[in-house]
Formats: structure tokens, sequence, C-alpha cells
């Protein structure tokens, strides 16, 4: 007679998959909805979510370059080109080459873009505070702490 161990039977409570134990559902649940409430308020400055993220980037390094953009933006290198293309079109950024590395290319913010970046900042605000209502801190470090822990072992 064959013993099986509960977590062994497939029909037992260990074997079952339950989404509201996997922070990964967690995840990418609070992204979609992160990601369709930032889409309502930036489409109120004629921007969306990819460009808002160029410009913060841009914004906080002064000046970047396209790859540290696609590192930090989490997408492809054609992708952010375009986006700063358009960016530069829509006369928020510059662009121009590296005074270090003549193979690089490096974007900064016009006065428009600045302005630009304080309309989002006051608009992201808004979804900040209603997702992080209830959250201390301290709660606040601790989730961006794993959260960092979990890429890094991901990367590996």
């Amino acid at each position: 007679m064959e013993h099986n161990t509960a977590s062994e039977r497939p029909d037992s409570h260990e074997s079952r998959f339950h989404k509201e134990e996997f922070p990964f559902f967690w995840v990418v649940n609070v992204y979609a909805k992160y990601t369709q409430q930032m889409e309502v308020e930036l489409k109120k400055i004629d921007i969306d979510l990819s460009r808002f993220r160029v410009l913060m980037l841009v914004h906080q390094y002064h000046r970047a370059s396209i790859s540290r953009i696609t590192e930090y933006a989490v997408s492809k290198m054609p992708t952010v080109t375009k986006i700063v293309g358009r960016l530069r079109d829509d006369g928020l950024l510059t662009t121009h080459v590296s005074a270090s590395d003549g193979r690089v290319t490096e974007a900064e913010l016009t006065p428009a873009g600045e302005a630009k970046v304080a309309q989002a900042q006051l608009l992201s605000k808004k979804v900040f505070a209603k997702a992080f209502k209830g959250i201390t801190p301290a709660q606040e470090k601790k989730m961006n702490h794993v959260l960092s822990l979990l890429l890094h072992n991901l990367d590996d």
C-alpha cells in the first residue's frame, strides 16, 4: 500500500495554487492598477507612461545616456530611442553627443521638460498617496528592500 504525504497528494491543500499566496500575483496586479491609474492622470498633460518614465529618469540624473535610460526604464534601446526622439521633437528634451565618449548620446531636459516633470509629479503624487494609504514609512522601506532582493535574485 502506497502512502503519500499531504504535500504529495494532488488534491491536498499544499499542492493547490493559491494566487493570494503567490507574491508575483500581487506584483503584477499592483503594476497593472498603477499603470491604469497613471495613464489616466498623465493623459491630462498629454503624455503617456513611457514618456513619463523617460522624463523622470532624465530629471533624476540631470543628463542621462540612452543606454542608462534603457536600463532603468526596463525597455529596449530602439523603443527608448524613439521615445527620446519624440520628447525632443516636443521640445521637452535636448540630445547631444557625450563630451567624454563620442559613441554615447545623452538627453537633458529643456525648461519645458522641467515644467512637464513638475506637472507629472503633481499628478503622480495623487496615485502614490492612494496606493500607499495606510502604509507606514517602515513598511514601505521593508517592501522596497524585499522587492530589491527579488530583483537581485532574478538577475543572478
